[in-house]
């Protein structure tokens, strides 16, 4: 009777190590990446939406100070990154981002142009300038997509935005309808985190935001 109850418990204890290590542990891991996940979506919300704010108060991302404002740099180390903690890198204080890093911030110039200018694009929402800060390899903005050589690689300016059809972003109008002449700032911001990947879980955790104004 005795050496029957012990097999028994020790069948038990081989059943919990069982069910322990194909539930429980992969679950407990799953939930965690979440939450982490979750943490990392408010903060890049909040970085969005700072930003967002400094660009309507007249902070030019195109320079690299300013740039530093967001991803830190090595030559200010006492510096706080807006960004710090999501592994985003910096483009070296160009307007066209970089390739490295796990996110990129898109930050877009809109105005609709009067339909009495006189130009090509006269009564069209178009795009005026646009910079991209970190990994410009994770997105790419739906809004607006003109041709590369129109893009001033310094300040973000789009050429002679009045005239040229690829500067149109006509799917604009979709978030904000704007009166002639109006203007209105976008941040996009595109966030990957593969240092969190759960296979079967979580196998490609990231985040988007958005904001205007």
């Amino acid at each position: 009777m005795v050496h029957a109850r012990s097999k028994e418990s020790g069948s038990g204890y081989v059943e919990f190590v069982l069910v322990a290590a194909f539930l429980l542990i992969p679950l407990i891991l799953g939930l965690m990446s979440v939450g982490f996940v979750l943490t990392r979506s408010l903060q890049v919300a909040q970085l969005t939406r700072d930003v967002g704010r400094m660009v309507v108060r007249g902070v030019d991302f195109s320079e690299q100070a300013s740039q530093d404002l967001i991803t830190g740099s090595a030559a200010r180390p006492n510096l706080p990154a807006l960004a710090g903690g999501l592994g985003m890198q910096g483009n070296g204080g160009n307007a066209t981002g970089g390739t490295a890093g796990n996110g990129v911030l898109v930050i877009s110039t809109y105005t609709r142009m009067s339909s009495t200018c006189g130009c090509a694009n006269a009564g069209y929402i178009v795009l005026s300038r646009r910079i991209v800060i970190g990994n410009r390899n994770l997105f790419t903005s739906s809004y607006g997509a003109p041709a590369s050589g129109l893009v001033n690689a310094s300040t973000g300016v789009i050429s002679n935005y009045v005239n040229e059809v690829s500067a149109r972003a006509g799917t604009f109008s979709d978030i904000v309808n704007l009166a002639n002449n109006e203007l209105a700032y976008m941040v996009e911001a595109k966030f990957v985190f593969p240092d969190l990947a759960l296979a079967g879980v979580l196998p490609n955790p990231g985040v988007f935001w958005r904001a205007v104004f």
